[in-house]
């Protein structure tokens, strides 16, 4: 189906009826198949017409004195009949329109029969009457349809493969927790959405939001919008899709794993004042790293936070963290407040995630494990490990720096010895639990 009502009528009927029906019809959203719309310039006729036919849920037949005389309207009367006999489902919406019962009833005692709407009541009465019969209350996939409509968003007919995708997403579990299978999971910045439970009305507003996050959570992976994104852009992707800000403002704390960028203070926007009322009522959950006046003293704390969110999070950013270290040292993230990005660089060098793995082993993380008892020493094998890296980071995340830039930087931040001082004071320290 791709039209929910075909319009049987006699052209002498247009101008003082039809073509306002089916204007008003639209303005409810309701997909109508009209000759003067729907037949183009070269189109066979008699296929265009058995097209919308056979395409549309229901059949409206203007019967007038007009349509009596003609026989293309009688043509389609005839085979909406049959597709009604055929299915036994009701087809046929028959409107009276400048005619009595006997008139109808001469020309078919069948529809003289049906019960009628009279356009003498007027395009509004008439158009209540049909949307009672093409849009009943209990359909959740038409409640879910015009919740979209009002929210901005314009979906195509609900016989549209479009609505079985929906459907099945609304079943999705959220995208955090311990062992979700990943193919029955949201991704990256999906919210909870309503319950399943109550009427058709709540089960149509779920699907209504199921459709409305797919929007958003693709557009997330596509753009993407991740912790490396500036502030300012997150939020105007938020606020450039229906319902996002909304959910953002319902549930600030999975905002703040999504975007930790917008819980620095002052980079929350609209949300800032949202964002701040979650941070007071929360305990130091690690989500809120950021924005905690002791940020430099849990350096290690903040960046896992900024990263990868909580530990039964939702999965907060794409990359891995050699990708982010290298992004740090970048002067794409020189938009970080300087105190905030001396944080994270400091958590990063001392967090042993960042040392990335080649398929051969790598010449950097070899020379890391083996200089646990000894000095550290870069050679030429090391350097072009790293080099590698930082080719494959930037690539990854177009970032403006060259290869040396960021290799300088690596070495002025010191990160391999960074590394090997905190992983020798662990060790230490294991030594002299294991005495006690």
């Amino acid at each position: 189906m791709l039209y929910d009502v075909f319009i049987c009528h006699a052209s002498a009927d247009k101008a003082a009826f039809v073509r306002p029906l089916v204007e008003a019809l639209r303005d409810q959203h309701v997909e109508v198949w009209y000759d003067e719309k729907s037949i183009k310039l070269g189109d066979s006729l008699r296929r265009a017409i058995d097209k919308g036919l056979s395409k549309s849920r229901f059949g409206i037949v203007v019967l007038s004195k007009a349509f009596f005389a003609r026989n293309w309207p009688q043509y389609e009367l005839d085979a909406l009949a049959e597709r009604e006999m055929a299915g036994h489902d009701k087809v046929l919406l028959p409107i009276w329109h400048g005619v009595t019962h006997q008139e109808v009833m001469e020309y078919s005692p069948a529809l003289a029969g049906r019960k009628a709407v009279f356009s003498l009541e007027g395009i509004f009465k008439v158009v209540q009457e049909i949307l009672s019969v093409i849009h009943p209350q209990e359909s959740p996939l038409i409640v879910a349809r015009d919740y979209l409509l009002e929210w901005g968003v314009t979906p195509p007919v609900i016989t549209d493969r479009y609505w079985l995708d929906v459907v099945e997403a609304s079943n999705r579990v959220p995208g955090f927790g311990a062992a979700v299978p990943e193919e029955s999971s949201w991704r990256r910045w999906s919210f909870p959405l309503p319950p399943k439970e109550g009427d058709s009305r709540s089960w149509g507003e779920r699907l209504a939001w199921t459709a409305m996050q797919l929007n958003w959570v693709k557009a997330a992976e596509t753009i993407p919008i991740t912790p490396l994104t500036p502030a300012n852009e997150v939020l105007k992707f938020i606020n450039s899709h229906q319902g996002l800000f909304e959910t953002c403002s319902t549930f600030p704390d999975l905002l703040a794993e999504y975007a930790p960028q917008l819980t620095i203070p002052g980079f929350g926007g609209e949300l800032e004042a949202r964002i701040e009322e979650a941070f007071r009522k929360s305990s130091g959950d690690e989500e809120w790293a950021l924005r905690r006046k002791d940020i430099a003293e849990h350096p290690e704390q903040a960046v896992y936070s900024y990263f990868h969110g909580g530990m039964f999070g939702p999965e907060v950013s794409p990359y891995e963290d050699a990708d982010h270290a290298f992004w740090l040292l970048s002067s794409a993230s020189s938009w970080l407040p300087a105190r905030i990005r001396s944080v994270l660089l400091d958590g990063m060098k001392n967090y042993h995630t960042w040392v990335w793995h080649s398929p051969s082993g790598g010449a950097l993380s070899e020379a890391l494990f083996a200089a646990k008892h000894r000095k550290f020493k870069w050679n030429p094998a090391i350097e072009r490990d790293v080099r590698s890296q930082i080719q494959k980071t930037i690539a990854l995340l177009c970032l403006p720096d060259s290869e040396d830039q960021l290799l300088k930087r690596f070495k002025e931040e010191e990160f391999p010895q960074s590394y090997l001082k905190v992983i020798k004071q662990r060790e230490r320290n294991q030594r002299r639990r294991k005495k006690r």
